[in-house]
Order: C-alpha cells, then sequence, then structure tokens
C-alpha cells in the first residue's frame, strides 16, 4: 500500500486565513491537492489538521481523505508528520509528505514519485525542479521510527540528511515542486500570474477560432 500525507496543521500566521481554504481554481489549496494525489493514485490519504482544524471541517473540502487532528501542532511541523504516521494502515510501505503551501504540484509528480517509492522500497525520494530539492518527499517503512523519535529541533530534514547514500533526488519539470505560497503577497503575485496566463490562453483560443 502506498500512502500520502497532507500536512495541514499550521497556523497561518504570515498569510492571516487558513491556507487549506485559500481559492485556487474551482477549488481550494486542500481540495486540490486531495484531488491530484487521488487522481495519481495513493491508496490511503490522511489530512493532518491542527490549528484551524474546525473551520476546515465545516468548509467540507476534504474529499476521498482521513482527517487527524494533531493536537500539538505549536510543536512544529514534524509533530504533525508523526501524527499522520501513526494514523497509517499498516500495510502501507511509504508515505508520501506534501505540504497545503504548495498547492501546485501536479499530479503527474505525485505519480511520478510514488511510481519510484513502489520500484525501490528503500530509499528516500525527494522531488526536485532544475537542480532544487522541494516537495513531496516519499518516506519509506524503514525510516518511519527515526522519524517518530526524530527530535522536533531537528525536524525530518534531519532523517533525510542523516544518511545521503539512502537519498534520491527525482527530477520533474514542475515548478510547483518549489513554489510555496505563504504569504499575502506571494498569494496575490500566483493570482496575477494565473489571471494573465489565463488571458494569454484565452487569446490563442480565440485567434485560432477566427482563422479557422
Amino acid at each position: 500500500m502506498f500512502s500520502a500525507i497532507v500536512l495541514a496543521a499550521g497556523e497561518s500566521a504570515r498569510m492571516g486565513t487558513p491556507k487549506a481554504l485559500l481559492p485556487l481554481g474551482r477549488g481550494t489549496f486542500l481540495s486540490v491537492i486531495c484531488g491530484r494525489l487521488a487522481a495519481a493514485g495513493a491508496d490511503e490519504l490522511v489530512v493532518v489538521l491542527g490549528a484551524h482544524a474546525e473551520a476546515v471541517r465545516d468548509a467540507g473540502v476534504i474529499a476521498c481523505a482521513r482527517i487527524v487532528v494533531n493536537e500539538a501542532y505549536r510543536d512544529g511541523q514534524l509533530s504533525s508528520l508523526q501524527c499522520g504516521l501513526r494514523s497509517l494502515s499498516p500495510d502501507t510501505g511509504a508515505a508520501l509528505v506534501t505540504l497545503v503551501d504548495h498547492p501546485l504540484i501536479e499530479a503527474s509528480t505525485y505519480r511520478g514519485l510514488r511510481d519510484a517509492g513502489r520500484k525501490a522500497p528503500d530509499f528516500i525520494f525527494v522531488a526536485e525542479y532544475r537542480g532544487r530539492g522541494g516537495h513531496p518527499v516519499v518516506f519509506p517503512r524503514a525510516v518511519f521510527d527515526e522519524l517518530l523519535s526524530a527530535p522536533q529541533s531537528g525536524g525530518a530534514r534531519a532523517v533525510v540528511r542523516k544518511d545521503p547514500s539512502r537519498v534520491r533526488r527525482v527530477p520533474f519539470d514542475d515548478p510547483g515542486i518549489v513554489a510555496d505560497i505563504d504569504t499575502p503577497e506571494e498569494y496575490k503575485r500566483f493570482l496575477t500570474t494565473e489571471a494573465r496566463r489565463t488571458r494569454r490562453s484565452t487569446c490563442d483560443t480565440n485567434g485560432e477560432t477566427a482563422q479557422s
């Protein structure tokens, strides 16, 4: 079994509103991420909530996922990952972990990392875009105990860096891997870019229609 964990427990302090509920296309950050993970073939999908758990639940934006709440979300991101890991099926062989502030990752990237994890189940896989590592990350069951016992100060990154020989970076042509949206300014820039892209696409389509 291949599982996926979406970490969405933070306070979104810099954004000023729950990032999970920010509009993205016809959905929200969280619903788009969950939809793409489902399309990528995740056998099990867990969403870890925390600071805004009640608001996110009430919004009804999560489908095909199991919700767990990290009551200790103030301890940091690793505490949420540990909460998610503890909730996984005992049959899972690996966990793909992604963040709610990385909503632009394509389903094909999730699928590619899933396939890499299935082919080499003893390795940690890190998505890479143009030489930069980002998210998602696939952790094999072999390192679950290390993650569960890791100190909060070091985070999951300490487990990744502990033994470089067991880490594989997988390149994708997907800028969403390194595009985290944490502040209102970053979100506004994204919306502006998307609006321009949509206008260009519409103009191109109208031009083709007129020529035909």
